[in-house]
């Protein structure tokens, strides 16, 4: 006779007080979750030192024991100018500064041995809570784990609607047996790491070293801030270390680097530091958060992917089971991997008219503009 388990769930405010506790407990719950970097508690402690706005935990139980654990942060918005609409974040906070630390594979931190009972349990708690909060805006997320969301929230009468998407890259380095270079690259790509690390190699002594140390780490990050500012600031989304928010929370990271999480790769010729990669190492995966490289006249040299290449060398001979170069769209991010996933960020509403009559408008706005475009061309 199986015994039938029983969750309980519950939603409350959360203050920054309460944190230590708190830590012992996501930690506790961390080590029987296969979650990823981002749902560490190395990044969620850091992360709640910025949150400015109100914070709510959700915690799920199952006989007296922890299952799940998550955070929202609650925003407002405007629709039309003068309609209030109240939103939850998951382990996001709708304000631009703050999320440029930049969160992805979102989830609730879950136990792995209920973790689709316990996100639906999860998922009905937050929407029974508050009927005034009438959006949940979770992501970036792998996109079948976020279907597991938009299966829960249908079941309670939410509508969705995609705010970002996106493909994410990877290699799998665990499958090759160390030799992922000439066994999973292109020739192509093969030719352009083997030529530019040759040049390299001609000009002096070329090497590649990986740091972990709080010290080394702060020591690094002012150079790699230089170079990412001067390459990023002109652009919409500007570069990372030009926010205070942003610096403060990579400090933190590195001057508390738990289990060595964040390395930084440095590619370095004849004492001449070329490039840098910011990574984060965690459960026997590697994710790639950013780089910052020295520019070449020479258009045979590649900086970029001489550095990933001796990184993904340098990981997998450690027996390192990944390589995630994390969203976005870049050529050498397709040339290096050898796996392809979708990422997503949605929006899930209440069903209710001034919602609904929104979101038509907006889907009518971008066919507009797709019609308008294409007849252009």
């Amino acid at each position: 006779m199986s015994i039938k388990k029983t969750y309980v769930t519950t939603v409350k405010p959360f203050e920054l007080s309460q944190k230590e506790k708190l830590g012992e407990k996501w930690l506790l719950l961390e080590s029987d979750s296969d979650c990823s970097v981002f749902l560490s508690w190395h990044w969620i402690g850091n992360w709640l030192d910025l949150v400015t706005d109100k914070l709510f935990l959700v915690e799920a139980y199952r006989d007296d024991q922890v299952v799940g654990l998550g955070f929202f942060v609650e925003k407002t918005r405007k629709i039309f100018g003068c309609f209030t609409v109240k939103q939850w974040w998951l382990h996001r906070t709708g304000d631009q500064q703050q999320d440029q630390i930049w969160v992805e594979y979102n989830d609730f931190l879950l136990d792995e041995s209920c973790s689709v009972v316990v996100r639906e349990e999860m998922v009905k708690a937050v929407a029974d809570f508050d009927p005034s909060v009438k959006e949940v805006i979770i992501g970036l997320s792998a996109s079948e784990k976020l279907d597991f969301f938009t299966e829960s929230f249908a079941k309670l009468n939410f509508l969705a609607t995609t705010a970002v998407e996106t493909n994410g890259y990877l290699a799998s380095l665990s499958c090759i047996n160390g030799d992922y270079l000439n066994k999973t690259l292109s020739k192509n790509t093969r030719l352009q790491i083997s030529r530019s690390k040759k040049i390299l190699q001609s000009q002096g002594q070329l090497s590649f070293e990986v740091f972990s140390s709080p010290q080394k780490l702060v020591e690094l990050y002012p150079k790699i801030a230089s170079i990412h500012i001067d390459k990023w600031q002109a652009t919409n989304e500007g570069s990372g270390f030009s926010n205070p928010l942003f610096e403060d929370f990579h400090q933190s990271m590195a001057l508390n680097n738990t289990n060595n999480m964040v390395q930084i790769a440095v590619l370095t010729l004849n004492e001449a530091e070329l490039g840098y990669l910011v990574n984060f190492v965690y459960n026997n995966k590697v994710y790639f958060y950013l780089s910052a490289l020295q520019k070449s006249s020479d258009n045979k040299i590649k900086i970029g992917l001489t550095l990933h290449s001796e990184a993904m060398k340098h990981y997998a001979e450690l027996g390192i089971e990944s390589y995630d170069f994390l969203g976005g769209e870049a050529r050498y991010k397709k040339s290096l991997s050898n796996e392809k996933s979708r990422l997503e960020m949605k929006c899930f509403y209440r069903n209710e008219f001034i919602l609904r009559f929104e979101s038509q408008l907006k889907k009518f706005k971008m066919r507009t503009i797709q019609i308008f475009t294409k007849y252009l061309k």
